[in-house]
């Protein structure tokens, strides 16, 4: 069975990694920070808020990508922590390490931690802008979207328009389904400060709005971007990453291998990389690849949708066993994550529809989900989970709502689909379902099978004329 990642002790090593540890944050955004000098009198002007201004998801600066360097950095800072329990800038520095941790490795539970370390400063001296904002950035990370949307909001009336708080406003109001604040709020950034982490939300902007290859286009321009200010690493990666991720959404199995595998040159240890050349694997008819690749993503960070996906392979190759330890694993993360836990809340709830497992439990998380998440996907989950509880009607009017900002994303348009043909409407559901399919390699395996199936099955109903 997949090892979980877990809570894990991190042994303190002695203060002499002090210098690794400086000379690590030395290379990343967060070096500002992380030297431990005395803080300066409040400026006359509203102060500048640092941080950096990357995606939820993507590494921070140019950091090396090296999880022993941050381990030593961390050992370096909690010794001197607990040498002087008032030192709120090694509680900070602490917590932006986490965080940074957190980025490169998937494991959730480093923002607890970090959030821990970021209350204890705040506790110590409130009145740092840069860990306020550190705070707010944790919430968005663990999708308490309100939470940092009021934090953030609070810190840009104190200093407005600083980026690195602008960013947490406009991711937030994207998740909780603002699209127009979220644009709104990043064309401010990019007239304040363009980087390719402005010009990557923008892409996640044109997609949701129906512009898949404005997307596309808008991801290669931030990775070509932060190519040329960072180099290589996993900043980089991520940035290809991303462009992989949405030629695939666009239907370019081609183009978005060619990403991934960039990705993966950049920076051969990010679980996301491995696992998106893994699905145009798997859409390009390489299930052995796909095997390998998801299990190499697991290997570093066990997410429920890569777990799903490789069980889903290993059923297609007759191995249901071990497909079996994958779903498995995917519920064990469910119940580690616990109630009123919101981070997979969503993968969950598809999961538990998909593999015709508890349906009713699939229906509650994604209601959770959408209590707090109100964005295109949050409503297609909801949608999917009400289907599969036989609310057809229901799920109709909810699907309409994940439609309307205009995307054509075709999981969500296979679930439509599946959803008119319940409600007896044959000529919109074929519809849904050829514009699904006609995404080439956009729809996983299991859903492009099913997508298949339900199409042809409409079609045999047609009359003869």
């Amino acid at each position: 069975m997949t090892a979980l990642s877990l809570p894990r002790p991190r042994r303190v090593r002695p203060l002499a990694v002090l210098a690794a540890s400086v000379a690590l944050v030395a290379t990343v955004q967060v070096a500002a920070q992380l030297r431990p000098v005395a803080p300066a009198a409040p400026p006359a002007e509203a102060p500048a808020v640092e941080g950096p201004v990357a995606p939820p998801q993507a590494p921070i600066g140019s950091a090396s990508g090296s999880l022993a360097q941050i381990d030593h950095s961390i050992a370096a800072w909690t010794a001197n922590l607990e040498a002087n329990a008032k030192d709120f800038l090694s509680a900070r520095n602490l917590g932006l390490l986490y965080e940074a941790r957190a980025r490169l490795s998937g494991d959730v539970t480093d923002y607890a931690r970090a959030d821990e370390a970021a209350t204890r400063s705040l506790s110590i001296e409130p009145r740092q802008l840069d860990v306020q904002a550190l705070h707010a950035r944790i919430l968005l990370a663990t999708h308490d979207f309100s939470g940092a949307l009021v934090e953030a909001s609070s810190i840009d009336r104190t200093a407005p328009d600083q980026p690195a708080v602008l960013a947490i406003i406009g991711d937030a109001s994207l998740e909780l389904g603002d699209l127009d604040a979220a644009a709104a709020i990043y064309g401010r950034i990019d007239t304040l400060a363009p980087s390719p982490a402005v010009t990557a939300r923008l892409a996640r902007v044109a997609f949701l709005r129906g512009d898949a290859a404005d997307a596309v286009a808008l991801a290669a321009s931030a990775h070509a971007a932060a190519a040329a200010d960072h180099g290589d690493g996993p900043s980089i990666s991520w940035y290809a990453y991303v462009t992989g991720t949405f030629s695939l959404a666009a239907g370019d199995l081609e183009g978005a291998a060619r990403w991934f595998d960039q990705a993966l040159g950049a920076w051969p240890e990010s679980y996301l990389a491995l696992a998106g050349a893994a699905r145009a694997d798997a859409a390009m008819g390489d299930v052995d690849a796909a095997i390998a690749g998801y299990r190499a993503a697991v290997a570093i960070a066990p997410q429920p949708d890569a777990l799903a996906a490789l069980g889903d392979l290993l059923a297609l190759r007759g191995q249901d066993a071990a497909a079996e330890e994958q779903y498995a694993t995917v519920l064990a993360i469910a119940r580690i994550q616990g109630e009123g836990g919101l981070v997979y809340n969503r993968q969950l709830a598809l999961f538990l529809v998909d593999h015709d497992r508890d349906v009713a439990e699939a229906l509650r998380l994604a209601e959770l989900e959408l209590d707090e998440r109100k964005d295109a996907y949050g409503y297609d989950a909801y949608a999917w989970a009400l289907l599969a509880n036989g609310r057809a009607a229901d799920a109709d009017a909810a699907m309409a709502t994940a439609l309307a900002t205009g995307a054509r994303d075709a999981r969500l348009l296979f679930h439509a689909g599946e959803i008119a043909l319940a409600l007896g409407d044959d000529a919109r559901a074929r519809a849904l379902l050829q514009e699904s399919l006609a995404i080439l390699g956009a729809l996983d395996p299991l859903s492009a099978a099913r997508a298949a199936e339900t199409l042809a099955s409409v079609d045999a109903q047609r009359p003869v004329r």
